[in-house]
C-alpha cells in the first residue's frame, strides 16, 4: 500500500520550519507576533492576514499530505492550541495532521528524562517517561531562579530521587544557554536530527 511522505512542521517562537522525511528540504516561514506573550500562531486565522492562502500555496507546491506538527511544550495542556494547529493545516490542504510536543524529541536514547523548555508564554519543567509527560510544572516565562528550577526538577517525580535521570534543555530557539549547568542543551540541529530519526 502506498503511503505519502511525512513532512515535519516545527513550531518555533516566530516561525514554522518545514522538513521532509528523508530529504534535506527545509522551508522556513517567519511570522510577526503582534501581542506580547501571545504566540504568533494565535493569529493564523486573522482575517486581515493571508496566512491560510500562503500556506495553501506552499502545501500544494511541496505536496504535503501527511504532516507531523511539532508544537511547543505548553500546548500539551491546551486543547485550543491543538485544535488550532489541526484546523489550520487541514484547511490549508494537509489531509492528515498529527501533533507531537517538542519535549518528546529531546532524546531518542533515554526512556526517562527531565525536559526544560521556554515558550512564548511560559517555562515548562517535565518528567518524560516512555514518551509520555508524567509530571510537569509551569513557571512564568521571565522566571529567573534557575537554581530553583534545577532543585524542583529533582523533586518533580519520585523516579528522579532514586535513579540517575538526564536533564535535557530545549534550546531550539537559542534562548536557554544560561541553563547549561543544569542539563544538556539540545540545539536546533540536534532537535532536527532527533525529529528525522523518530
Amino acid at each position: 500500500m502506498f503511503t505519502s511522505d511525512i513532512f515535519y512542521i516545527i513550531v518555533g517562537d516566530k516561525s514554522l520550519i518545514i522538513k521532509k522525511q528523508g530529504e534535506k528540504l527545509q522551508e522556513i516561514i517567519e511570522f510577526i507576533s503582534f501581542i506580547p506573550n501571545v504566540p504568533f500562531y494565535c493569529h493564523l486565522f486573522d482575517e486581515d492576514k493571508n496566512y491560510i492562502e500562503e500556506m495553501k500555496s506552499l502545501v500544494k507546491k511541496l505536496k504535503i499530505k501527511n504532516a507531523m506538527v511539532i508544537v511547543p511544550d505548553d500546548s500539551i495542556d491546551l486543547e485550543i492550541d491543538r485544535r488550532l494547529f489541526i484546523e489550520f493545516f487541514m484547511r490549508c490542504g494537509v489531509r492528515k495532521v498529527n501533533l507531537k510536543s517538542q519535549c518528546f524529541l529531546l532524546s531518542l536514547e533515554d526512556k526517562k528524562y527531565i525536559s526544560i523548555s521556554r515558550t512564548t508564554r511560559t517555562i515548562v519543567l517535565q518528567y518524560i517517561a516512555n514518551n509520555k509527560s508524567i509530571a510537569k510544572k509551569y513557571y512564568d516565562k521571565n522566571y529567573l531562579d534557575i537554581k530553583q528550577i534545577a532543585l524542583d526538577s529533582k523533586h518533580l517525580h519520585a523516579d528522579y530521587e532514586y535513579d540517575s535521570i538526564p536533564v535535557y534543555i530545549n534550546n531550539i530557539n537559542n534562548d536557554m544557554e544560561k541553563y547549561e549547568d543544569v542539563g544538556i542543551l539540545i540545539s536546533f540541529d540536534d532537535f532536527i536530527t532527533n525529529t528525522m530519526n523518530s
